[in-house]
C-alpha cells in the first residue's frame, strides 16, 4: 500500500480479524486510517482481534456488520439467521466493555469517526 497510497488518504481497513502488530505499522503510516470491527469482537476466542482493538485508539475505530456473517455472540440462530445492520449495537457495547468506556461516548466517538471518514 505504502508504494500506490498517499500517507494522508483516507482508509477503511475493512472487518479486521487480525493481530496488533499486523495493524500498527499501517496506523503509524497512515494517520487517517481507521479500522472495521465486526461483531468478532464479542467472541472471547477471538482474543487477537480483542487485544488488537484494546490497542487501537477508539478515535480509529469504525464498526461494521459484514452482513450476513458475523452474527454477535447471544444472538440465537433460531431467532435471527443473519447478522445485519440493527445488531451493530452488539459490537458496539463490547468495544464498549473491551475499551472500559461509557456505552454513550463509544457510541458518540464511533459516530463522530465515521462522520470524519466518510465525510458525512
Amino acid at each position: 500500500m505504502k508504494a500506490f497510497v498517499p500517507s494522508d488518504y483516507k482508509i477503511h481497513r475493512h472487518c479486521f480479524t487480525g493481530s496488533y502488530p499486523v495493524i500498527e505499522p499501517l496506523l503509524k503510516y497512515f494517520p487517517n486510517m481507521s479500522v472495521g470491527f465486526t461483531a468478532v469482537v464479542t467472541y472471547s476466542s477471538a482474543w487477537e482481534v480483542r487485544n488488537a482493538l484494546k490497542k487501537i485508539p477508539l478515535e480509529r475505530i469504525i464498526v461494521e456488520t459484514d452482513a450476513p456473517y458475523f452474527l454477535p455472540r447471544g444472538v440465537p440462530k433460531r431467532v435471527c439467521q443473519y447478522a445485519h445492520p440493527g445488531l451493530a449495537l452488539y459490537t458496539v457495547r463490547e468495544i464498549a466493555s473491551i475499551k472500559e468506556e461509557s456505552l454513550s461516548h463509544t457510541l458518540a466517538t464511533l459516530r463522530e469517526n465515521t462522520s470524519r471518514l466518510y465525510s458525512l
